[in-house]
Order: structure tokens, then sequence, then C-alpha cells
């Protein structure tokens, strides 16, 4: 092959290779679901340990790279988040959350996040007219 047929065969691969990746592209682009109870419940034990390892992850970041900058409203809830989750294990927490949606049927469209600051923190109050479980 000549250079110059090298150069028009790699643009066409990576057109080619361009075209094929679009649509999962596309998709990773669809605006992110927040997880409500209808999820949760569908979800293995091993898919909701995940998603809580994922949230605490998430809180001990900010909370560490708040500490290094300026804080913000995000630092104080995910300060608030990992100071009182850190004495529940993973399991723990998934059982409190497990709880939650089976006593309240009725909030299946109440997020997880929303479950976790009313029902495993003293971050927020409860809301009213739900069943509270053990802090």
């Amino acid at each position: 092959m000549k250079p110059m047929d090298l150069g028009k065969t790699f643009r066409l691969a990576a057109l080619a290779l361009a075209v094929v990746l679009a649509p999962a592209i596309l998709a990773a682009m669809d605006p992110a679901e927040m997880i409500k109870g209808q999820h949760w419940n569908k979800w293995t034990e091993r898919d909701k340990l995940v998603y809580i390892r994922g949230l605490t992850n998430w809180a001990d970041f900010i909370t560490e790279a708040q500490v290094q900058g300026t804080r913000s409203s995000e630092y104080c809830m995910s300060k608030a988040f990992v100071d009182e989750l850190k004495s529940k294990t993973l399991g723990q927490i998934v059982a409190e959350v497990d709880a939650y949606y089976m006593e309240n049927p009725g909030k299946m469209n109440t997020s997880v996040v929303e479950v976790l600051i009313r029902r495993c923190t003293t971050a927020c109050p409860p809301e009213a007219g739900v069943k509270e479980g053990k802090k």
C-alpha cells in the first residue's frame, strides 16, 4: 500500500468504528434515572450492596475533596452521611432500605438516597406518616 492509501484506510476504519460505537455512546448519554423502590425491589442482594457501596464511596470522596477545598452544602450532607453510616455494615444499610420499602409499599417512588438520608441518618427528619426504622 502507498502511504496515502494507508491514511485513507485509517480514516475509513475510524469512521466505521465511530458508526459502530455511536449507539452505545448515545445510550450512555441518556439522563440518569433516580433509583427508587421500584428498582430496588427488583435487584439482587449483590446489586443492592454494590449500589450502597458506590454511594458511600461517593460520600467519602466528596467529604475528602471538600476538606481540601472550600466547604459547601454538599460537604455538609456527605459528611453527615459518612459519619453516621460508617458504624454500619453495607448489609445493615441494605436491610434498613429493604425494611423501609416493605413497611411503606405506597412509597415506591421515594428514592433510595432519600430513604438513606431519612432512615439511616439523623441528617433529615423522617417523613410524616412513615414507619421509622431503628437508628
